[in-house]
């Protein structure tokens, strides 16, 4: 089973000047949901009521027909944040299906989906489509290994710039080998470490990372860097 509302975009971006930000979801399924719609922090297991955050989020409940849609709209209440660099909160939508008939014997599910948004300072100097050339590449060794206190490999990525960097893919290429690599988000200003399987050989005669990065519309563009030790 998958979720019937469709959140239209991968992330959201909230410029610190903008009165408000919209974004729009759409109920793709066959039948009327009610979608309760918040924003959080990072704590994903808070509950609603529990969490402050700068941002008044309308309708915070809405009914969605069949093949409907409706707009959220997101406006900053202008609480401090950050003014050198990018904020992370998360967009959360929860569908549940109507209620049955205290009668019926039937099992519902409630699906969550959550998107990054991102409050951006207008003084952010540096061009965020340049995000991803600005980023350093190079192994990181002599990591904590297994039980067996073996070492592993591993590449360190340093981001030196005030924009959070999402990753749709991480390959690490070893001469004509490419290893796929679990990759994560990198905070401003901040370094990052991907861990190379345990299996993987350290003689090579080449080696770069082929790094695939998320735009703000959702794009994806690849780049490929030489490794350094």
């Amino acid at each position: 089973m998958q979720a019937s509302i469709v959140i239209q975009g991968t992330r959201l971006v909230y410029p610190a000047d903008a009165r408000e930000v919209t974004i729009k979801i759409n109920n793709v399924g066959g039948t009327a949901l009610l979608a309760q719609n918040w924003i959080d922090d990072g704590d994903s297991h808070k509950k609603p009521e529990e969490i402050k955050v700068p941002f008044l989020l309308s309708p915070a409940v809405i009914r969605l027909d069949p093949e409907s849609s409706a707009s959220l709209r997101v406006s900053y209440t202008g609480e401090k944040l950050a003014e050198d660099r990018e904020s992370l909160f998360w967009l959360n939508v929860l569908e549940t299906p109507p209620r049955k008939e205290a009668d019926e014997n039937v099992l519902q599910f409630a699906f969550r989906t959550r998107i990054k948004v991102f409050f951006r300072p207008k003084n952010l100097k540096s061009d965020v489509d340049l995000v991803a050339d600005k980023l350093d590449w190079k192994f990181k060794a002599q990591l904590p290994g297994n039980e067996k206190g073996e070492t592993r490999m591993g590449i360190q990525v340093t981001n030196p710039t005030a924009y959070y960097v999402s990753f749709g893919k991480v390959e690490v290429v070893l001469d004509e080998r490419r290893i796929a690599v679990k990759d994560e988000m990198i905070a401003p200003f901040s370094s990052g470490t991907f861990l190379l399987p345990e299996h993987v050989s350290q003689n090579y005669r080449k080696a770069s990372v082929s790094y695939e990065v998320i735009n703000d519309f959702g794009g994806r563009r690849v780049l490929d860097k030489a490794l350094s030790r």
